[in-house]
């Protein structure tokens, strides 16, 4: 029952967070209409859906904290997946960076009409690329990796060396 309050808690508080942070930018968007400065807006868009996927992320996080499992960090998995969502997210708001005279990458023109449509793609960057950073620490719930390596060190005791 515990644990049910735990996950609870943990859905309210960032149901709260979500539900403000959608105001804040619906007032950003308004603010975008009304002085025509589209960079609050796009980094917002660009950036709070990463604190959304952190915060989706940490209740289970915090558990295995709490229970000192954390072993390390899996950089294969953070490089993988982290790091496309995370250049979705720097190509989404790299027009905006003050970086003059920076030559843009020939498929950028291709692929912004699709970034800038809509927020879709740097929601779902963001959410993924947040969930990532905390799910690339290792905890010690090894046990299907430890049972097909030792599957693959049996086979291998068993196979002929040429």
């Amino acid at each position: 029952m515990k644990r049910f309050f735990y996950y609870f808690a943990w859905s309210i508080a960032i149901a709260l967070i979500v539900y403000l942070g959608l105001q804040l930018q619906e007032l950003l968007k308004e603010r975008m209409q009304t002085t025509f400065n589209l960079v609050p807006y796009w980094v917002y868009v660009t950036l709070f859906p990463i604190v959304i996927g952190i915060l989706l992320r940490t209740p289970k996080f915090m558990l295995e904290r709490k229970e000192k499992r954390i072993s390390g960090f899996d950089w294969s998995k953070f490089l993988a997946v982290g790091l496309l969502s995370f250049v979705v997210i720097v190509l989404s708001i790299m027009p905006f960076l003050p970086l003059e005279n920076l030559p843009y990458p020939e498929f950028y023109n291709q692929i912004s009409l699709i970034l800038f449509s809509s927020t879709t793609a740097q929601t779902i960057a963001g959410l993924v690329f947040g969930y990532t950073l905390l799910d690339s620490f290792k905890s010690e719930e090894r046990r299907f990796q430890e049972s097909t390596s030792d599957l693959f060190n049996a086979v291998m005791k068993f196979t002929p060396k040429g």
